[in-house]
């Protein structure tokens, strides 16, 4: 029987899944550089970003959320009545119909690869889109071996074991940016970086099937009761696959709009969705992840206390992604400047890309939100309620796409995922309320919020206080001391040496808003 999680435990495994992420993400970030170099903002470049997109958004869509979403809450009730030979039975049978179904789709999409391209990209030219469609052709069996590993995820996330599942995307990062070093070392074309992608796929299978074994879990022979229990699960798979892959149907939303502008603004969304989602990545979907079993132990165990830990969740979510995303579109420009400036990567794009950022940065705190109270929905045995809100946002998203890509471009693209993301929390939180009754604990909120924005406005004072002073030293000082070819100034303040010391800053503004909460009134469940 799975035990329910105490609170050091859920900050501990957030940790732990966190870190995990946190090292992904580092990855991620020296790949989307080593991508830029190799590719840039060009016609090559949108072609593999939507080649690449539509298998790894697919696997987003079917496996890592819904699969993982659908398949917990079901085999925790089942570990609970200690169940061993049914969860295998039931995992059995998911590997069949879910594999099957994904191996038959892959063979549709290979066949009809352009079609698949042109619905994804529609403004793309023909010569662009048979491009794309060789590229595509390639990695679309993908999305089979990370599908299978998301099954075996979900079974590991149900015993509290999360770190596999972290490590996944580590492992496809690593040998991402393998082919990449490569590809620019050898001047390979980009269709050896596309085998890669597959390679990882293969790998991070096996990786999750020998820890699956060594877990105690199997594949049994396929019972009747395993089967009423897959006709349940899939009864919830369905609507929870539309509902937790919002993020990447937007993007697919976003994608189809930039393609009818100019060469490189597919690769702009990309690439600053890329630097929105480290955040949402390393501590969001990591606090979800874990929160996920969580509620759905409680809502077995203790199902009145699900209203208050949702609350107590969501302050948490606040205090962390207000400041992540102030920060970050305080840096924007220099985020790409100091990464991607090149010939491939012209000045006009990094200053588009920063807007682009700032505009996703807008919705962070609504992305992260929304994973959480998706949870709370699940747990609740509730998947038509979320399913047809996530309809509502997409519909919106839609909608303020086509007014504001005219008025702003790609930028506006961005801020229209921000605001469905709003549109979604907002009809969230209504229909908990009214549905099931949940007590948003207004009067202990309007105490949180005057005292964190007070937090949020004096330490980021201090904070671009210290910055404009260090920034002031090193023009000061080292003006005229050149490191090879260039003045130690430029590089400090114009190239990656600026993430030298903007890094430990930043990190002591994160302490800072840690130590000093207290002195501001302000108690999160669970830190404190």
């Amino acid at each position: 029987m799975s035990k329910l999680l105490d609170k050091k435990s859920i900050i501990k495994k957030t940790m732990e899944v966190g870190s995990s992420t946190l090292l992904s993400r580092l990855l991620g970030l020296v790949r989307e550089v080593l991508k830029g170099r190799f590719l840039g903002t060009n016609a090559l470049a949108d072609a593999f970003v939507v080649a690449f997109m539509i298998p790894n958004s697919l696997r987003k869509i079917f496996a890592e959320g819904a699969l993982t979403a659908a398949f917990v809450p079901t085999i925790v009730s089942l570990s609970r009545d200690d169940n061993q030979k049914e969860v295998d039975a039931l995992m059995s049978l998911s590997f069949l119909i879910f594999e099957g179904i994904l191996a038959v789709t892959c063979l549709l999409m290979f066949w009809q690869a352009e079609a698949v391209v042109r619905l994804a990209a529609s403004g793309f030219s023909p010569d662009k889109i048979a491009i794309t469609a060789d590229l595509f052709r390639i990695m679309c069996s993908f999305i089979l071996f990370v599908s299978s590993s998301s099954l075996l995820a979900g079974a590991l996330q149900s015993v509290n074991h999360f770190l596999i599942p972290a490590l996944g995307p580590v492992l496809l990062n690593v040998i991402f940016i393998g082919a990449l070093l490569a590809c620019l070392w050898y001047s390979l074309p980009v269709t050896y970086l596309c085998y890669a992608i597959l390679l990882a796929g293969v790998a991070s299978f096996i990786m999750h099937l020998i820890v699956y074994f060594k877990k105690g879990f199997g594949f049994g022979p396929i019972t009747p009761h395993a089967k009423s229990q897959f006709w349940t699960l899939l009864k919830k798979f369905f609507p929870v696959m539309f509902s937790m892959s919002i993020m990447e149907i937007s993007l697919f939303i976003d994608t189809s709009f930039s393609s009818y502008l100019a060469d490189g603004s597919v690769s702009i969304i990309n690439y600053a969705n890329r630097f929105m989602g480290i955040p949402l990545g390393i501590f969001a979907a990591a606090f979800s992840t874990i929160m996920l079993p969580y509620f759905a132990q409680v809502s077995v165990y203790e199902p009145k206390k699900l209203s208050y830990y949702l609350f107590e969740a969501s302050k948490l979510v606040m205090w962390v992604t207000v400041p992540v995303a102030l920060l970050m579109s305080f840096f924007a420009e220099d985020i790409f400047s100091t990464l991607f400036l090149s010939d491939k990567f012209p000045l006009a794009r990094v200053l588009e890309a920063k807007w682009v950022l700032m505009g996703f940065l807008v919705g962070l705190f609504f992305f992260s939100l929304n994973k959480i109270i998706l949870n709370v929905y699940y747990a609740l045995h509730d998947t038509y309620t979320p399913m047809m809100i996530s309809i509502v946002a997409t519909f919106a998203n839609y909608i303020l796409n086509q007014f504001l890509v005219g008025h702003f471009q790609a930028t506006g693209l961005a801020v229209a995922t921000s605001i469905s993301g709003l549109i979604q929390v907002v009809l969230f939180i209504y229909f908990l309320r009214t549905q099931y009754g949940f007590d948003f604990h207004l009067a202990p909120f309007k105490q949180f919020l005057p005292r964190f924005i007070a937090q949020v406005i004096a330490l980021f004072a201090l904070f671009i206080t210290a910055f404009l002073v260090i920034k002031w030293l090193i023009l000061l000082y080292l003006g005229n001391v050149h490191l090879w070819s260039i003045p130690l100034s430029v590089f400090l303040l114009e190239k990656l040496g600026l993430w030298l010391w903007v890094g430990p800053l930043s990190l002591l503004l994160g302490l800072g808003f840690l130590k000093t909460r207290r002195h501001f009134g302000i108690e999160l469940y669970f830190i404190d």
